[in-house]
């Protein structure tokens, strides 16, 4: 099985003897890093870039999702750090999130710009992987993991204000920069998606400030944690998932 994981920070101990490969797509050249585990094919991409220099809102998104697209990938993991808007989750937490808000302004959302093509959104994470991810996760020592999540998207990137944060905790468990469009292009291209979220600070509002030392900070001390969760979700992939994933675009042309 081809497996692309999409991440922010270097995960070392996964991406182990990986191979730089480039990839044409309609929206750009896009590195990707290539390696196997067992008999997966992985193919890594740093979102912001090879030199993860790029923005949340100038990320080339779907640049990413049709590198993976073409390289034939079937299921594709999302590894990305969040905000908690809620008070029984902490810094150093994972969530598996199962719905999002978007909040993004400026970015583009899909590969249909000359065609009706309405995806349908209702689960918009795999639920298959997600289950994976969640035994997984289980698994582990060490590890607090919220098996449900609201992700609040926000274009960036500064992060979100105070009076934001109250209005929008009222729906939203979470909060990042990165999750539109990718769950939105995956699922038009057919492609299985989840999420593994890495809670590392508390928002505006809930701790007096927000300096962006404290995230690196947390995610290093977790990422042996994540790599290990991320090596056991792969092995225990099979071939064929138990879910719709692949055909709901199939669905969604008018």
């Amino acid at each position: 099985m081809k497996i692309g994981i999409l991440y922010g920070y270097q995960m070392s101990d996964v991406m182990k003897k990986s191979e730089r490969i480039r990839v044409h797509t309609p929206y750009g050249e896009i590195i990707v890093y290539f390696s196997t585990l067992g008999n997966h094919e992985l193919l890594f991409i740093q979102r912001h870039g090879e030199k993860a220099n790029l923005p949340p809102h100038r990320i080339n998104y779907r640049g990413n999702i049709q590198a993976l697209a073409s390289c034939h990938v079937s299921c594709v993991f999302s590894v990305g750090t969040v905000g908690s808007m809620k008070s029984a989750i902490h810094p150093g937490d994972l969530v598996i999130p199962h719905d999002f808000i978007d909040a993004t302004k400026s970015r583009p959302l899909t590969f249909f710009e000359e065609q009706r093509v309405h995806v349908d959104m209702t689960e918009p994470f795999c639920p298959s992987l997600r289950k994976i991810l969640l035994k997984c996760c289980k698994k582990i020592n060490n590890i607090t993991v919220h098996d449900k999540g609201v992700y609040l998207v926000t274009e960036g990137p500064r992060l979100e204000t105070a009076a934001e944060i109250k209005l929008y905790s009222r729906v939203a468990d979470i909060v990042g920069m990165t999750m539109v469009p990718e769950v939105v292009l995956a699922r038009e291209k057919g492609m299985c998606f989840a999420s593994v979220c890495l809670v590392c600070n508390k928002t505006a509002g809930l701790q007096k400030k927000l300096p962006v030392d404290e995230i690196v900070s947390v995610y290093k001390n977790k990422e042996p944690l994540i790599s290990k969760v991320m090596q056991q979700v792969i092995w225990s992939l099979n071939e064929k998932q138990a879910c719709d994933c692949p055909s709901e675009v199939s669905k969604a042309v008018v």
